[in-house]
């Protein structure tokens, strides 16, 4: 990858060509592991986990086991520009229908009550985090992740 790394002059079409292929070739690109899978039925449920699976597929074993939102958009959005006609593609329609399923069924009536002006979450009063709207979810089964946190992104 060295001769890729450069300032200038820019990459040419064939050399990011060169550097895509590279990557596959080494199995860079390929998210599969990180594929948030039914603990029931072993299919993927659409989102990604914060860390890939070890070899046999499981997330447990991680204290990164959720899915976060801005992570799982930005992850939608890669495999979309990267493979718009193919598997990519797929799989960017199912981590955004899951987020979407997530949000609408758990978050948005805490979104409504912030936005409303109903619920106050910015002030430094701890027993308020939690009516911060989430942006972590359980990838394996669409549901909400109730341990208490700050709901930041950072965190």
């Amino acid at each position: 990858l060295e001769k890729f790394c450069r300032r200038e002059p820019p990459l040419t079409q064939e050399e990011l060509a060169e550097v895509q292929a590279l990557l596959q070739e080494h199995g860079t690109l390929d998210c599969s592991r990180a594929k948030c899978k039914d603990p029931k039925t072993g299919k993927p449920t659409g989102p990604f986990s914060a860390s890939a699976a070890n070899a046999k597929g499981d997330h447990t074993g991680s204290s990164m086991f959720g899915s976060w939102l801005r992570d799982n958009c930005i992850i939608a959005y890669g495999l979309f520009l990267t493979d718009p006609d193919g598997q990519g593609c797929e799989d960017s329609k199912a981590c955004i229908g899951a987020i979407a399923t997530f949000l609408l069924t758990h978050e948005s009536y805490r979104m409504e009550l912030v936005i409303g002006g109903h619920k106050n979450v910015t002030g430094k009063d701890e027993k308020s985090w939690m009516d911060r709207p989430h942006i972590r979810f359980i990838g394996e089964t669409g549901l909400e992740d109730t341990k208490w946190y700050n709901h930041k992104q950072n965190d």
